[in-house]
């Protein structure tokens, strides 16, 4: 009996020292083991290691991630505060090449992209490097979970000295079931998988010396095939008032305030990360405020593209998108104008927007049939507006076009002073607005129209540029224009018109032209057209 006790407790101390000897190899030859790769990009470093054999966990302190190659495009560099290798077939990782790990699991992690200025300068590259940096990390063995806790980052060019350019927060990766075996592109660990789930708090890029780009939040679920993005806001450092006022050339300045973008309904054929696109059922934007101002007093610039219209600016989108529906809610439109001569702005503000767009796809060879458009909104507080536009797909983007129909509710006249008061000679002290449609066909140099203006008690005054009015011709222009113009009256006009559109101002601005023009052919005499005409600069409309 003795000898048996004495013999099993030999042999517990031979198992006992072979752990620890085992422990101590690991120890020893992990570094070795997980840097073996020729093919790696990078090298993960530690500086200390703590190995439980019975229960399979190995867990690593003080991690640093480091680059092997020099001259790529963008690097990353990383610390964190543990690395741990959880359900690891020891077996495996001793005798075999390939460990296989239940989970890896990082904590901690803050990373240092650094961008070389004369190789890249695409913002893709940001998402592009860390997928590649995820992948290389899981392709080290057969890691069947991938989890990435509390991450952080910041982003800096290098060019003759780093300059920081952007940041986030609170990163979290979870991959579950991953195939190391078989590589897919559009998720951040670089596999096929059966789920993932990955979000970040306070993203920011500074895309300019004068504009930045944040986001408050970030979340996917491939499970809900949703995509969620929360507070996003294109700002200038001051605003773009400020800076349109500052700027040497005339041109638009756009900030962006956005609550809520939600992607639904997410195709395989995405891919939601490095080289984006996006093939979905339904894009939500809601609660979006975005303002545009121009300066006309600043000269427009030398070299001027022509502005595309609806087909060409969905075909703008830098990836390839195909959505069913995009629906927009809850959204504010502002246009705001500095006329010549002038330092405050006048503004057209389309609120309470909603719309529905069907069937958008920015791809020339998936483009067929067309793109409806349905919005609704108040103008400047006071006329509910509707409109509703087709866009065919055209394979020559010389030949783009499309039909509109759109109206405008009932609404007091004079509130359009607030709106034309820079852009025509006159103010209306009365009248009431029953009726206004227009149909609109348009092409890229010009559209054809046909509009009904339908109004009543009208009365104008003339004012010169000093805003002093002028009563003499005030009352001849009330003579010279009819104070109504209803169905049931015996001069009622209809207005079939064409507007030349200025090939270097957008769709909106089109649009605008052609409401304005057939306002004036139905309401104003030829004295008060030529009035309200005369502010046009003499330039074919260049810098309307």
């Amino acid at each position: 009996m003795k000898k048996l006790l004495l013999a099993l407790g030999i042999l517990i101390l031979l198992g006992l020292g072979s752990i620890l000897l085992l422990e101590h190899w690991l120890v020893n030859s992990l570094s070795e083991k997980i840097n073996t790769d020729e093919d790696r990009a990078y090298d993960i470093l530690y500086e200390s290691i703590d190995a439980h054999i019975f229960r399979g966990n190995i867990e690593l302190q003080g991690i640093s991630v480091q680059p092997v190659k020099d001259g790529m495009a963008t690097t990353i560099t990383g610390t964190m505060k543990t690395l741990r290798l959880g359900g690891i077939n020891i077996f495996g990782l001793i005798f075999g090449d390939i460990a296989e790990v239940s989970e890896l699991r990082l904590e901690d992690p803050k990373f240092i992209l650094i961008r070389n200025d004369s190789i890249s300068k695409q913002p893709k590259d940001l998402s592009q490097a860390f997928q590649a940096l995820f992948g290389d990390l899981v392709s080290r063995g057969v890691i069947h979970n991938f989890t990435l806790n509390n991450g952080s980052g910041d982003f800096y060019n290098l060019s003759d000295s780093a300059r920081k350019f952007g940041n986030f927060e609170q990163l979290y990766i979870s991959a579950s079931n991953l195939e190391t075996d078989s590589a897919r592109a559009n998720y951040a660990i670089p596999f096929k998988l059966e789920s993932i789930k990955t979000s970040l708090k306070n993203f920011q890029i500074i895309l300019s010396d004068e504009q930045t780009f944040t986001m408050g939040s970030m979340s996917y679920d491939s499970k809900l095939d949703a995509f969620d993005f929360d507070n996003m806001q294109l700002k200038y450092k001051e605003s773009n008032l400020v800076t349109a006022r500052q700027s040497n050339v005339q041109n638009d300045y756009i900030e962006i305030d956005l609550k809520k973008l939600k992607i639904e309904r997410i195709n395989a054929r995405s891919s939601i990360y490095g080289n984006w696109s996006i093939v979905a059922g339904l894009i939500t934007i809601d609660s979006l405020n975005l303002h545009d101002v121009r300066n006309k007093n600043k000269p427009r610039p030398i070299s001027e593209p022509v502005k595309p219209m609806f087909e060409g600016m969905v075909e703008m989108i830098s990836f390839p998108l195909e959505v069913d529906t995009i629906r927009v809610l809850n959204s504010k439109i502002t246009y705001s104008q500095i006329s010549e001569g002038k330092h405050e702005p006048g503004s057209l503000i389309f609120e309470q927007l909603s719309a529905l767009v069907t069937h958008v796809v920015s791809i020339d060879s998936l483009q067929s049939g067309e793109m409806k458009i349905h919005g609704k909104a108040m103008l400047n507080g006071f006329a509910p507006m509707r409109m509703d536009v087709t866009v065919p797909y055209t394979s020559d983007s010389t030949k783009e076009n499309f039909h509109l129909t759109a109206s405008v509710a009932p609404f007091k006249l004079p509130s359009l002073n607030g709106i034309l008061g820079d852009l025509v000679s006159v103010n209306i002290n009365s009248g009431t607005m029953e009726k206004l449609e227009i149909t609109m066909n348009a092409t890229r140099f010009s559209s054809t129209n046909f509009m009904k203006f339908h109004y009543q008690d009208l009365k104008l005054e003339l004012r010169d540029e000093e805003q002093k009015k002028k009563k003499i011709k005030s009352t001849l222009a009330n003579i010279l224009t009819s104070s109504s113009n209803l169905p049931e009256d015996r001069n009622y006009r209809t207005a079939t018109y064409k507007t030349e559109r200025n090939i270097y101002r957008g769709t909106f601005n089109l649009i605008w032209e052609s409401l304005r023009e057939g306002m004036l052919e139905i309401a104003p005499s030829e004295l008060m057209q030529m009035l309200m005409k005369e502010q046009d600069p003499s330039d074919k409309g260049k810098r309307r």
